[in-house]
């Protein structure tokens, strides 16, 4: 959807949207269609619908755009902004830009909308934007979920491991639950962004998809027991599938244990400013990374190596976090998000 206002509107769609869609089409089969301002797509049970709208300014987004993003995403659509911040004519932030970083996520939560992070200074048209990248790993992110193939065990030894870590990790995991409301860990829902991970010696205790992080118990994580990367598979004990985002984070523990010491714990969240803000820009990822590919543990194990840290962020997904203990998690957490 191309906001008529834009006059940037016709070129985002030929150098952003098409070519997004274009990729995607090619890659995941994902249907495409035209869609104009005002309009709210029919509620489709068996599909997700993801709207992509733009270009704009959030800073100064009319009442009338608020409105409409917020009926779209009422509806049950799932909507990504595509940025325009006129610069300078020197080609730089023009004053007052800086507010972004906290007014922006404030706007995509009121809203429930993702204004995608804007890296791209476009010096021709004037613009800080983004690129048909952005938006291509963007719309993976929010509508093909689950990438791996699943088996479930129903072994009852597997069963007895997972409510034996149910038990060990329970005050672990109801820390980390107060700890994501605290400090408001979490873009748009608190059920839909994140994973936990607490590694084992042959095995990982595993948050579920769909889980509230907010309210989580050991009754929302699975026991993992293998993956294999060649065939994109894990098998797993639990009620529910593993976090989508599980695949990166058993590579990335499996790498750090055969090149050191392996974390015991592994948090992925959300942070409203510093996930799209310019803090620790430095310890953002060059590109976007498509998570729920096993392949992108090698890429966030390179990122700690290569940055000698415990932490870093995923560009436009995020921040990862290792370390040993809901304990040392609430020390970062003071220390970097306080």
């Amino acid at each position: 959807m191309i906001n008529p206002r834009s006059p940037h509107g016709e070129w985002a769609l030929r150098e952003i949207i098409r070519p997004a869609f274009l990729a995607l089409r090619a890659e995941y089969g994902l249907s495409v269609e035209p869609l104009a301002f005002g309009d709210v797509p029919a509620a489709r049970p068996e599909l997700i619908t993801y709207v992509v709208y733009g270009p704009t300014d959030p800073l100064e987004m009319g009442e009338d755009e608020k409105v409409y993003l917020a009926s779209l995403a009422a509806s049950g659509v799932r909507t990504n902004v595509v940025s325009a911040y006129e610069l300078t004519p020197e080609g730089t932030d023009r004053p007052g830009y800086e507010r972004a970083a906290t007014a922006v996520p404030e706007l995509c939560d009121a809203l429930d909308v993702n204004a995608i992070y804007p890296d791209e200074l476009d010096l021709g048209r004037g613009i800080r934007t983004n690129t048909w990248q952005d938006v291509y790993v963007n719309v993976i992110g929010e509508t093909i979920r689950v990438k791996y193939a699943p088996t479930r065990s129903l072994d009852p030894g597997d069963q007895l491991v997972r409510e034996r870590l149910g038990a060990q990790h329970a005050g672990e995991i109801a820390e980390l639950a107060r700890l994501h409301r605290e400090y408001h860990l979490w873009q748009r829902k608190p059920w839909t962004d994140g994973s936990i991970v607490f590694a084992h010696d042959g095995h990982w205790f595993v948050s579920q998809t769909l889980t509230d992080k907010t309210l989580m118990t050991p009754a929302d994580f699975d026991l993992v027991t293998s993956y294999d990367e060649g065939e994109r598979a894990l098998t797993y004990t639990g009620p529910r599938l593993p976090s989508s985002d599980a695949p990166e984070y058993l590579m990335l523990s499996s790498l750090l244990s055969m090149h050191g010491r392996r974390p015991r714990l592994m948090v992925h969240f959300h942070h409203r400013e510093l996930t799209r803000g310019e803090r620790y820009r430095e310890l953002v990822t060059s590109t976007t990374v498509e998570c729920g590919q096993f392949a992108a543990g090698r890429r966030f194990f390179a990122e700690l190596r290569a940055r000698a840290t415990d932490w870093f962020i995923i560009r436009e997904h995020g921040m990862v976090w290792t370390g040993d203990s809901a304990a040392q998690f609430e020390a970062f957490c003071r220390r970097v998000l306080g």
